[in-house]
């Protein structure tokens, strides 16, 4: 500093104000149409006593001790709005300690102290302040606000979601195909679906029960809620921009792994009326963390096969540490919660007894319910959907394993449901089914337009087809 500008610094009252100062990842993002989005450094001078923010800047770049000396001095000198606040302090505390030794000696040639706090509760208001102001809602909070979650928890979701990401198991595994989790291995299951292999949403689910999967593999109206309320935890690995504030700058403090640059893990959970969802417990943190650690290893040593339809398999795994030497057991494909306890309803049980019979209907009406509108869309659905329920009784008699026979079922809504609505047919008749697949249009705008999905639909198709020529409808068109 030159003899000038320290005497002129000196000849600035001193009062016995304590400042605080600090350099943070600001709470929002800059976003270049060019370039990718990133965020800035905020520095901030605050009053300690009054709370009132004396200075505020926006940097590109982490500013060095030199520039945060000078931004210092600017608010000794004061502008119009801060006059009341100008002149020295009697001390200024920053977070970081490197930079606290860096600047303390220049302070000093001014008589002011230079202390270093962990910790300043002030700035963290005002930062959650500019993060409601700037981005209209509230605060996101982080994992670590989470009662009972701790960095070695945490640490772990993290380690193990960078190799999940890395090892990619979604090449070898359908969106669609559970995976039962017990964690402990004699204690509740839970049903894992990993997400990646459409090549649009990557991470893992977690879903209560197979009668869940079942209500969301019928969903297809995706601005439409539910049939009724699934429970489920998920992480998703997204870009940084997905990600609470406060998560990335525990990455960034605690040195936290992240795989890519599109591998963040998100992790959300289900909530009823809302739409985005809350943080995990603790206790259901840990289930992801462990899921994450062993599914790529069970997908890859024991399910994967070069005929492409994954083997059945059963395996136990330990955990490590942060788990409490806790084991997680693995199983595909996935079973009941309990042998006497169904996982779902089987469709399509037309040989049921007449106790059965109301349940029969029941079943019947949930699964056509949004294939009709008025009394004569319903009648024609009901006869649809009964042929439909007696070809998956016909698939299951042939001895499918229940994986495929949830493909089927899930494929045989879709066909009845775009019949319904694209296929202006009365009444019904088998022979609507042959001459497909059809409405593949359709499939891909409203269902799923993955390449994997779009070849199931059409699996199924072909072979309701080859059913309806098998009982003799069609005779011209199977001649031909």
């Amino acid at each position: 500093m030159t003899d000038n500008r320290l005497n002129r610094l000196r000849s600035l009252r001193q009062s016995d104000a304590t400042w605080l100062c600090t350099v943070r990842r600001a709470p929002f993002w800059i976003m270049p149409k060019k370039q990718p989005a990133y965020r800035p450094f905020v520095m901030l001078v605050i009053d300690q006593d009054t709370e009132f923010i004396l200075k505020t800047d926006t940097l590109d770049e982490r500013p060095t001790p030199e520039t945060v000396l000078k931004h210092l001095f600017k608010t000794m000198q004061g502008t119009l709005l801060t006059l009341g606040h100008s002149g020295r302090p009697a001390c200024v505390i920053v977070e970081d300690a490197e930079l606290a030794r860096a600047i303390a000696p220049r302070l000093a040639e001014l008589d002011i102290r230079c202390d270093q706090h962990a910790s300043l509760p002030q700035v963290n208001a005002a930062l959650l302040e500019i993060d409601e102001h700037i981005n209209r809602r509230k605060p996101i909070p982080g994992l670590l606000s989470v009662p009972g979650v701790s960095v070695p928890l945490v640490a772990e979701l993290y380690a193990a979601a960078a190799d999940y990401y890395r090892q990619a198991p979604w090449r070898w595994l359908e969106n669609w195909d559970p995976i039962e989790v017990r964690y402990p291995p004699e204690g509740r299951a839970r049903y894992a679906l990993v997400l990646g292999r459409g090549g649009v949403t990557f991470g893992l689910g977690l879903y209560e029960s197979l009668a869940d999967l079942d209500v969301l593999f019928a969903h297809t109206e995706p601005d439409q809620p539910f049939s009724r309320p699934i429970g489920w935890l998920s992480v998703v690995l997204d870009e940084a921009t997905v990600m609470a504030f406060a998560d990335l700058d525990a990455i960034e403090q605690y040195n936290w792994p992240v795989a890519g640059e599109k591998a963040y893990p998100l992790t959300l959970k289900a909530v009823p009326k809302n739409d985005w969802g809350e943080h995990p417990s603790a206790s259901e943190l840990a289930w992801l963390a462990a899921a994450l650690r062993v599914i790529p290893d069970f997908v890859t040593r024991h399910l994967h096969a070069k005929s492409g339809v994954p083997r059945s398999a059963q395996a136990t795994y330990p955990l490590p540490g942060v788990h409490g030497n806790q084991q997680l057991m693995l199983r595909f494909p996935a079973q009941a919660t309990s042998p006497a306890t169904p996982a779902a309803t089987e469709i399509g049980s037309t040989h049921s007894p007449a106790a059965q019979q109301d349940a029969y209907l029941q079943e019947l009406e949930a699964y056509i319910q949004d294939w009709h509108r008025e009394d004569a869309s319903h009648e024609f659905a009901r006869q649809m959907g009964t042929f439909l329920f007696q070809f998956l009784d016909h698939l299951e008699a042939s001895g499918l394993s229940r994986q495929t026979m949830r493909k089927h079922e899930s494929n045989c809504w879709c066909i009845g449901w775009l019949e319904s609505n694209y296929g202006n047919h009365e009444p019904f008749v088998p022979d609507i089914f042959l001459g497909g697949p059809s409405y593949l249009i359709e499939f891909k705008r409203k269902v799923s337009d993955s390449h994997y999905a779009v070849n199931s639909y059409q699996a199924t198709w072909r072979k309701l087809e080859r059913y309806v020529l098998s009982l003799g409808y069609g005779n011209k068109l199977a001649s031909e």
